[in-house]
């Protein structure tokens, strides 16, 4: 009897175990299937997180870009209207004689060296126009004269200085161009 229930505890683990192949191949293959699912949608969340990092970036990039032309526009524009107050300081100084020096003419000067100052603090710089050619990315050229002693194209006179701010034109220099003697 013994042998028995040993042979019925066989066949029935044996039957169980075949069962459980049968069901369990079904379930490892649901199971691998959403496996694979789960590993797709993985990826895809992975792309979308680099591609929405990679906007952000690109965004946060050009919001600075935008930030700093606007800064950079602004003091421009507030550089351009000092520029007006140093040429009237600029002429007023050329009237003033060396031995006529007072406190109020020195007090002028120092405003128009602090000026200087802010204008050499924020890359802005005068260039020379008198002697060089006319060129249409420097200056505005406001009348001719007839000349013979340069040669035609030459600035013979500045009437009011042009500006850099950094390698780009703040001001152009309005100037006063030779041409040909003989052209009258």
């Amino acid at each position: 009897m013994m042998f028995k229930k040993r042979e019925n505890d066989e066949m029935n683990d044996s039957m169980l175990s075949d069962n459980e192949g049968e069901f369990g191949s079904d379930q490892k293959e649901e199971r691998d299937i959403r496996i694979e699912a789960l590993q797709t949608e993985l990826e895809q969340t992975k792309d979308q997180l680099l591609r929405r990092t990679a906007e952000m970036d690109n965004m946060r990039r050009r919001h600075q870009q935008e930030s700093m032309q606007l800064i950079l526009e602004g003091n421009k524009r507030l550089i351009l209207e000092l520029l007006a107050t140093i040429d009237d300081l600029e002429r007023t100084l050329t009237f003033v004689k060396p031995d006529e020096k007072t406190p109020l003419t020195d007090g002028i000067e120092l405003v128009y060296k602090n000026f200087q100052k802010i204008l050499e603090k924020n890359n802005v710089k005068p260039f020379e126009s008198i002697g060089h050619a006319f060129d249409v990315h420097l200056h505005d050229a406001l009348m001719e004269e007839a000349r013979e002693d340069v040669k035609p194209g030459t600035i013979t006179n500045e009437i009011q200085k042009g500006y850099m701010m950094g390698d780009q034109v703040l001001r152009h220099a309005k100037v006063i161009v030779a041409k040909n003697g003989a052209d009258e």
